[in-house]
């Protein structure tokens, strides 16, 4: 394992990340349009993502946290969708 990387959540990353992971868990909710959506965390989205056995695939969060920002897993809390790609438009933090 290279110097520059730690285990976090059962995961080699980056140091900086556990930091982003803390600071996902301070986000609860979304605005889409002008309604404020409570996020979805790992584990509660309509689709498997193996929660239940490893961790996020792509920001290394575990089941019941909320993933970090821009993560291609996190489920968009108004469509069902992938919420960095949906129709929905725009989420912002809130």
């Amino acid at each position: 394992m290279s110097d520059d990387k730690i285990i976090f959540n059962g995961v080699s990353m980056t140091r900086d990340w556990p930091q982003r992971i803390k600071e996902a868990q301070e986000i609860v909710s979304v605005r889409i349009e002008e309604n404020i959506y409570p996020r979805v965390k790992f584990g509660e989205e309509k689709r498997d993502w193996g929660a239940e056995r490893v961790a996020c695939r792509d920001c290394g969060v575990v089941k019941g946290q909320f993933h970090v920002p821009n993560c291609d897993v996190e489920q968009c809390p108004k469509c069902g969708g992938q919420l960095i790609s949906c129709d929905c438009g725009d989420a912002e933090a809130v």
